[in-house]
């Protein structure tokens, strides 16, 4: 990825027939660009692939050279369904989803179950240090000997750990369950020889400078 010397009002895609379009690019991955197209009114979301491209120019001024690395030859396509044995496919839901799915669909799971299960380990450890606080408060509470200290430090030791450990028991399930969903979109990716990274790229806008520009993000 070389600096561009300025920036430019537009993201621009170089055909490798030198053709160029005016875009908003969307989203990047190593098989497909998603962008608006700028030169067409009204333009809805659409995608080119990347075996049609020879360089990137992003409007932060970045330039993005992809005719050295992707070849020239028409990539195989990856639709939905491609992959799946469609006589033998599997009975639960969230695995024939899977299955069916083209790969940047699975990259698109994987990061929402990984995030998911992300989000389900954190709120086990937060509530079930927050019950064990509760119940420590309470029993401190408790033992300072009046009768209203007792009756309120055992209600907290009795309704704090409760309530942390339903919370906490619920952070968990979220946890196991999203893992497992991340892991079966991991194992049929790699499955299929395909990555599991992709370069994800977006609008920012900074108030102080009022100024704009694009983020790109690199997944692993």
């Amino acid at each position: 990825m070389a600096l561009g010397q300025n920036a430019q009002k537009n993201d621009v895609i170089l055909k490798r027939d030198n053709t160029r379009i005016q875009a908003l690019i969307l989203q990047m991955t190593f098989e497909k660009i998603n962008y608006r197209d700028l030169g067409t009114r009204d333009s809805a979301k659409t995608y080119i692939s990347m075996d049609k491209v020879s360089r990137i120019f992003l409007k932060n001024g970045k330039i993005i050279n992809v005719k050295d690395s992707i070849p020239a030859t028409k990539l195989p396509p990856d639709s939905v369904g491609q992959y799946a044995d469609l006589s033998n496919l599997p009975a639960d839901p969230f695995e024939r989803s899977v299955v069916m799915a083209n790969s940047d669909q699975l990259r698109d799971k994987y990061e929402y179950h990984h995030n998911r299960a992300l989000d389900g380990k954190t709120g086990f450890i937060v509530f079930t240090s927050l019950g064990a606080g509760a119940l420590a408060s309470g029993l401190i509470v408790a033992s300072n000997g009046s009768t209203d200290n007792k009756k309120i430090g055992t209600s907290l030791a009795i309704a704090g750990p409760l309530v942390g450990g339903v919370l906490a028991l619920i952070g968990y399930r979220n946890w196991r369950m999203h893992s497992s969903k991340a892991a079966k979109v991991k194992t049929e990716l790699q499955r299929r020889n395909q990555s599991l990274s992709f370069v994800q790229i977006l609008p920012v806008y900074d108030p102080g400078r009022n100024a704009g520009g694009l983020t790109v993000t690199f997944h692993f």
